[in-house]
């Protein structure tokens, strides 16, 4: 009879066995233990949310990486994160409690990505949320709880790099860039960082096609000399979208001029103007990606790396506010003292989309390679709690720690897993069951973990069987142990035995397991 196929695991997900599991374990209750010390309550959210929680976030790119289906006429995604759940729990039941809220989470989510070493598409977050507080203070808080958190694992080699979303955003703002472009410049940074410009003027047409020709007639214009309705053309470039559209419909109107077409008049206003504002737009596509490119390259110590950020800022006529904003958190982080890692700035540091704001940062170690890996990431959102459907705003930051990530760094290698039996309880006979199942009762009552032998394999091959799966301690029962009212205690390392009373067997199998460690 043939036997049936296997079955495989998904790709991209993996099994987890003992020791692996023990090792993670450990890490999740240090840092919950960590994080309750500094005020954070534990939450938990569902594994399934509604698909939009998450677009609503990152927007329709997040998509591509959801676990999502449609189930009864809706559109269900298994998470890829916790911070959103958190803070859709916070709208939904915690609006009235008072306020900062600091909340903990740890749990699984699921992300469809391309699987590699390190990066499952299910894995676990263990994190925070500090809802309801702004500023530096607040920031501080965040920072030193990410890195405390690694130095109370043993993880004292580490570096934490820390941007500030407004940097960039707060510029681009500036320009007056329509919102599909910023959005679109803010996604991209990254991509400049890594593979420079050229990645990204390739990119752009697909998302504004008019850009190359319309760079190209900017040139030309700018280089002739100005007539006269470049001025007005400039004037209704600088009214607001109802101001510009009623100045242009007045103004045909005082010339009793018609459009001839059937379309809206309104409707082809509105076309015109937009026309007029998408004119503008190219050789400002040009100055923010120069403004980019610039401020991509200033990484380095806080004492370097900021005075270079307000000539920068000062260079392109940009607000330094977000700069400032960096200086005053970077001085509440230093009040908590020395840390072990080591501190840069990365004013090109880009993390999230949409409601993204103000400070971000991440944490790294060296891998085995050499290579970084990063353990933490973080940062504000001030404005999403609002777009979820809040009372009111509310700012909120937080981070998470990538759960296997962390125990990769305690990797013991091919070394078999610590056993999670401490004592094997074997009866010789079938009568000397009940008296075994009552022994190994009281040593599970003292806290010892005790396996009772169930099988009907021979005294020997038990013993055999014990040691090959590395339990420490056997308790031997026959019917000479129940009238002297003892059993016998075999160490099965050192295969040494001894005859101990019944009612003193916790305490010796506690000296032996301590003797042993």
């Amino acid at each position: 009879m043939n036997s049936a196929a296997k079955i495989a695991s998904l790709r991209g997900l993996r099994d987890v066995f003992s020791a692996e599991l023990s090792r993670q374990r450990d890490i999740q209750t240090r840092l919950e233990r960590h994080f309750a010390l500094y005020g954070y309550a534990p939450v938990a959210s569902p594994i399934l949310e509604p698909t939009e929680l998450f677009l609503r976030k990152s927007g329709e790119d997040a998509a591509a990486r959801l676990y999502e289906f449609d189930f009864k006429n809706r559109r269900i995604a298994m998470r890829p994160e916790l911070s959103a759940s958190i803070l859709r729990a916070y709208v939904e039941h915690l609006q009235d409690a008072p306020l900062p809220l600091r909340l903990q989470y740890c749990g699984p989510v699921f992300r469809y990505e391309k699987p590699q070493q390190l990066r499952s598409r299910q894995f676990t977050l263990c994190g925070v949320e500090l809802i309801g507080a702004a500023g530096p203070l607040a920031d501080a808080e965040i920072l030193h709880l990410a890195c405390s958190g690694l130095e109370q694992l043993g993880i004292q080699d580490y570096s934490i790099t820390i941007g500030h979303r407004g940097m960039l955003a707060d510029f681009l703002q500036g320009l007056g860039l329509r919102q599909q472009l910023r959005t679109f410049l803010l996604r991209n940074m990254e991509n400049l960082r890594k593979y420079g410009l050229a990645t990204v003027l390739e990119k752009l047409p697909a998302i504004y096609p008019a850009f190359a020709a319309e760079l190209a007639q900017s040139q030309v214009q700018g280089s002739a000399t100005p007539d006269k309705s470049q001025g007005l053309l400039e004037a209704l470039r600088a009214m607001s979208e109802e101001e510009a559209h009623q100045a242009v419909t007045d103004f045909l109107a005082s010339l009793n001029i018609r459009i001839a077409s059937h379309r809206d008049q309104r409707d082809v206003v509105d076309r015109l103007l937009r026309k007029l504002h998408e004119d503008a737009q190219a050789p400002k596509l040009m100055r923010a990606l120069d403004y980019m490119q610039r401020l991509s390259q200033l990484c380095g110590a806080p004492a370097d790396t900021l005075p270079a950020a307000r000539d920068l800022a000062r260079e392109f006529g940009s607000d330094a506010r977000a700069i400032d904003d960096l200086e005053r958190s970077l001085a509440r982080f230093a009040d908590y003292g020395a840390f072990t890692g080591s501190l840069q700035l990365d004013c090109g540091l880009q993390r999230g989309l949409h409601h993204s704001t103000g400070l971000n940062f991440e944490l790294h170690v060296a891998g085995a390679s050499g290579e970084p890996v990063q353990l933490c990431g973080g940062g504000r959102y001030d404005h999403f709690i609002q777009a979820l459907g809040a009372n009111e705003p509310k700012p909120a930051l937080g981070f998470a720690f990538g759960l296997e990530r962390l125990s990769s760094l305690f990797d013991t290698g091919d070394a078999p897993p610590a056993p999670a039996t401490a004592a094997l309880v074997i009866p010789i006979a079938a009568c000397d069951r009940p008296e075994a199942a009552s022994t190994a009762r009281d040593l599970r009552a003292d806290g010892i973990a005790t396996e009772l032998c169930i099988d009907e394999r021979s005294l020997r091959r038990s013993l055999k069987a014990a040691a090959r799966r590395r339990i420490p301690l056997a308790l031997l029962i026959g019917e000479r142990e129940r009238e002297a009212q003892s059993l016998v205690l075999r160490d099965l390392r050192e295969g040494s035995e001894l005859r101990i009373p019944r009612a003193n067997i916790c305490q010796a199998v506690k000296e032996r397991l301590r003797a042993q460690s």
